[in-house]
């Protein structure tokens, strides 16, 4: 307990153990590494069987090469000796053919070529016929085997079986070098299994060690018993240790409800939060929905009255548009009736004609002409102003359509505002929600004031002076039921759309 913490009061043996369990996880993990090597040695030496056998398959094509080589050059000494026969002495053939036969690989090697330019070397059978055992003894003997081979191409390019002689040389030359590469790779692979075996086996001998090192202590560290100070304190830290479980269990116990009962009270005011504006949103869209209401109502007596307006001028029209058509066929008439006078004037009867000029009623022409040009400007005044009320009463007439059209979209228009809105109302109603009870009808908004101006009644037509002969024109009779509804137009109720 000397300057210890009560850290320290559950380890039984101080740092020894600590150091023994230090040591036993790194002879652990030497262990694991020691593996790995040894399936790395196991791997490295696969790869060295599979060269060994690489290599002894290299050199048995070595071997074949070699042989059929001996065979070729056999068969070209024989290709030499037999030009020495002339073709009429088949004898000297047959003796040529069986001294070759009997000759040795020395002979064969003494004869010189003949029908050649130059003489090449021909290896000795018991030369070819040893393996090469050493990469050192196999390159000079490819390299003088090659050096025969070539010489041969040379002397008798002619020949076919040369020129595959030093292409069978160069290859074998290859396989030789590859050969050679195969064996310092075996004997690189060789010195590094050696080198990874030494170390395996220090590693084993130090592995071996550690354990019995850590054996030997974790013997003394169990012999050492536990003291009734150790087991006292133990007690009183495990006493302390669960007052102290208790009270911090107690304390989050207490923060998490005081945590939920906010959250609790947060949820309830947002929720009423939400109810207040749902409520107000209800309530405002069912005064638009009033508002709506009532500026569609307005909207349509408007209209009503002005297509009532509309008609009225129309029936108003009616009358004067007839009064021109028959000032129009008065004053064509009465034109007709002045070119008639005029005519009888300029060409008087035959009767005035025999009498003197001056028993002839000049005067009286004189006034009846003045008179009809009198009625004629006076014709010509009214169709003017005629015209003019026309052009005016057609003006309003138009614009009145105009209004009426505009009216009529705004009453489009509300109508769609006003399926919009009750849409929406029926949408908020079945979402489920708690609804207030609804407040009572309040005062609606401003009536549609009525039309401010008055309809005027159909005008009485002045009579000017100097129009007093117009009293004699016959007008058509009105029809029936022509000016009853204009006359009477403030007394009938207005028409439903």
């Amino acid at each position: 307990m000397d300057g210890r913490g009560p850290y320290h009061i559950y380890d039984p043996g101080g740092s020894s153990e600590e150091n023994g369990s230090t040591a036993l996880e790194r002879l652990v993990e030497e262990n694991a590494r020691l593996k790995e090597k040894m399936q790395g040695i196991k791997s490295i030496g696969e790869l060295l069987e599979e060269s060994q056998v690489e290599a002894s398959k290299l050199r048995q094509k070595a071997e074949d090469l070699v042989k059929d080589n001996k065979m070729l050059i056999g068969s070209s000494s024989l290709e030499n000796l037999l030009p020495c026969c002339t073709p009429g002495d088949p004898s000297l053939c047959v003796v040529g053919i069986l001294g070759c036969h009997s000759l040795g690989s020395s002979d064969l090697a003494a004869l010189p070529l003949q029908g050649s330019s130059s003489e090449f070397e021909i290896v000795a059978m018991e030369d070819l016929e040893q393996p090469p055992t050493e990469d050192a003894n196999l390159l000079p003997q490819l390299q003088q085997l090659e050096n025969t081979l070539s010489g041969c191409a040379k002397e008798a390019s002619k020949d076919q079986v040369f020129v595959r002689m030093g292409y069978m040389a160069s290859e074998l030359k290859r396989l030789a070098s590859k050969v050679h590469k195969n064996e310092q790779r075996t004997s690189f692979l060789q010195t590094l299994c050696e080198t990874l075996h030494s170390e395996n086996k220090e590693l084993r001998t130090k592995l071996e060690h550690d354990l019995e090192q850590r054996n030997q202590d974790f013997g003394s560290c169990s012999a050492i018993p536990l003291s009734l100070q150790l087991l006292e304190v133990n007690k009183q830290w495990d006493q302390h240790f669960r007052s102290m479980k208790q009270k911090y269990e107690q304390k989050v116990g207490l923060g998490e409800l005081a945590e939920a009962r906010r959250a609790v009270t947060e949820l309830e005011s947002e929720r009423e939060q939400k109810q207040r504006d749902f409520d107000r949103k209800l309530l405002l869209a069912k005064s638009r929905i009033e508002t709506e209401e009532a500026e569609k109502e307005r909207l349509g007596m408007e209209v009503r009255d002005l297509q009532q307006r509309m008609r009225f001028l129309q029936e108003q029209l009616a009358p004067v548009t007839r009064q021109r058509e028959y000032q129009e066929k008065e004053i064509q008439r009465l034109n007709k009736a002045l070119e008639e006078a005029l005519n009888v004037q300029a060409s008087p009867p035959p009767i005035f004609a025999m009498e003197p000029a001056g028993k002839l009623p000049q005067q009286e022409l004189l006034t009846q002409n003045e008179l009809l040009k009198q009625q004629v400007k006076i014709f010509e005044e009214d169709f003017q102003r005629e015209r003019s009320d026309r052009e005016r009463m057609n003006e309003e007439k138009e614009e009145l359509k105009q209004q009426l059209e505009k009216l009529q979209k705004q009453l489009v228009l509300s109508n769609n505002q006003v399926s919009s809105t009750d849409f929406c109302t029926c949408s908020l109603q079945a979402s489920g929600e708690r609804l207030h009870p609804e407040p009572g009808p309040g005062p609606l908004g401003p009536a549609c004031p009525m039309y401010q101006y008055q309809y005027s009644p159909p005008m009485a037509h002045p009579m000017y002076h100097g129009y007093e002969e117009w009293q004699q024109i016959r007008y058509p009779p009105a029809m029936p039921g022509e000016h009853t509804q204009g006359q009477n137009f403030h007394h009938f109720p207005p028409v439903r759309l």
